[in-house]
């Protein structure tokens, strides 16, 4: 076999194995599907080929997950998790850590939707949501539905700055506030 032929090989073997599993980055919105109560959620077809086929979005950017175990190594800082439903308020998730509950997101009430977007979805108190405080190593999360119908969601999670970064930041914004000042007292 010829070193090219060999290379697509193997190229087309780790794109191929890439859309199944993998880590997840932080800072991103990732839809996931789920069945039914007592069902473990799925990834969003193509990323998880098991999965159904997914809405996108049609606000916030979102990306859709791959097969679960959904993983990712905190920093030494920690992360924090957030998990929302979307579309109908009918449905709840217990969130889990290496087969350890973190715990169920809120109780959804009334009736309605929130749409397909992550923030306004987040932000509805009447939509099922939680926050989860993450510390520092690694994780694999997997997500079980325990009320409501067949749907999708979505979570995303962040890493918590480190207070060197914070300070940085905020020296950053106190300069930019003296300029702005000192700018506009020369006017």
């Amino acid at each position: 076999m010829r070193r090219s032929t060999v290379w697509l090989v193997v190229l087309a073997l780790s794109l191929a194995t890439g859309l199944n599993a993998g880590p997840i980055m932080f800072g991103t919105w990732y839809e996931f599907s789920f069945a039914g109560p007592g069902s473990f959620a799925a990834g969003c077809s193509p990323a998880d080929p098991g999965g159904p086929l997914c809405t996108p979005s049609s606000g916030t950017p979102t990306v859709f997950a791959g097969a679960p175990p959904w993983t990712f190594t905190a920093p030494a800082t920690g992360a924090t998790m957030r998990v929302t439903d979307a579309f109908l308020r009918v449905d709840q998730f217990d969130v889990f850590d290496f087969g350890v509950s973190l715990g169920l997101t809120s109780v959804p009430s009334g009736i309605g939707s929130c749409g397909d977007d992550p923030v306004p979805c987040l932000l509805d108190p009447a939509v099922s949501h939680g926050i989860y405080g993450l510390g520092p190593g690694a994780h694999s999360i997997t997500i079980q539905q325990v009320a409501g119908m067949a749907g999708a969601g979505y979570f995303r999670v962040d890493a918590i700055p480190e207070p060197a970064s914070l300070t940085l930041l905020g020296s950053g914004l106190v300069l930019l506030a003296f300029l702005k000042w000192r700018t506009a007292a020369r006017t």
